[in-house]
């Protein structure tokens, strides 16, 4: 699965370059003249042109690209073979899961269009990724049964014990001078919430009112995570300089270790048992369709 990701991420990229570059237009008596270049950015009034981006990814990844072109084709080529067709339902799950990692709308449409691609094109791009996972499936006969599930999680039962972790709301700005002033807000009786919907600088933050959900102990920096682990329900910590900015975080809630049932872990036990075996078995079935398939360059 996670070669069959990145060869559709090289392919979005690699796609999205060459069709950067612009059509050709046909003009006077039929000469073919080129489009005025495309200026992706201006660095110190010089421009970078879409040719300079296309070229640089040419001479960086022309190799790979091919082979990934080949290897998506040849698998294609097989899901026809097969008569496989993409879930539908699992496509648009998967397009507006891209999607929903944009603040907005209008966010995602721009870096489409960045690139020259549109909601169409991507969509296109998963469905070929569902079918090709779809292909994989039916060529290695691979499944997972409760009984698979259930063996795997009896022999790791140690993966299954979910740490202690904190329920987190966080204002985030950029000076120390705006933390300050809403610390000094917060210690006054503003509302923590209200605070971060109004003054965060990050538009997830301001979206879901400072919400964090529930982070696990263990995946904050250790300096960040005692302070925050040491705060009752309630409680708040002073501003706090946190890379590029300044936060200052709330803790809602402490959820204390728990096992996880096997009911509640079964899916998520098959889903990645299956994951695993596709990465194992798409290897071999692309070497079977190369072995098979006929390759001729221009003379």
């Amino acid at each position: 699965m996670k070669k069959m990701i990145l060869l559709a991420a090289l392919l979005l990229s690699f796609s999205a370059a060459n069709s950067a570059a612009g059509p050709r237009q046909a003009i006077g008596t039929g000469a073919a003249l080129a489009a005025k270049p495309k200026v992706m950015l201006t660095v110190n009034g010089k421009a970078i042109t879409a040719d300079d981006l296309t070229k640089r990814l040419w001479w960086q990844h022309a190799a790979q690209g091919l082979s990934d072109l080949v290897d998506e084709q040849l698998l294609l080529e097989e899901a026809a073979r097969l008569k496989m067709q993409a879930d539908e339902k699992e496509v648009q799950t998967r397009f507006e899961r891209l999607r929903d990692n944009y603040p907005d709308k209008q966010n995602f449409e721009k870096n489409l269009k960045a690139v020259n691609w549109t909601e169409p094109d991507l969509m296109n791009l998963i469905r070929s990724q569902v079918l090709i996972k779809n292909t994989v499936l039916a060529a290695g006969k691979i499944t997972a049964t409760d009984e698979d599930a259930k063996s795997f999680y009896d022999k790791n039962k140690e993966r299954f014990n979910t740490p202690e972790s904190a329920k987190l709301l966080q204002i985030f700005v950029n000076t120390r001078t705006e933390a300050d002033d809403a610390y000094t807000a917060l210690s006054a009786g503003a509302d923590f919430a209200k605070l971060s919907s109004l003054k965060s600088t990050d538009a997830n933050l301001r979206k879901n009112s400072g919400s964090l959900g529930f982070i696990a102990k263990g995946m904050l920096q250790p300096e960040l995570e005692k302070e925050i682990f040491a705060l009752k329900p309630g409680q708040y910590t002073k501003p706090i300089n946190t890379g590029n900015g300044y936060s200052i975080l709330k803790l809602e809630e402490l959820k204390s270790p728990e096992k996880v049932k096997y009911e509640t872990a079964k899916e998520d036990i098959k889903a990645n048992l299956i994951n695993q075996a596709i990465s194992q078995e798409l290897p071999r079935l692309v070497a079977e369709l190369r072995s098979k398939a006929r390759f001729e360059t221009p003379k």
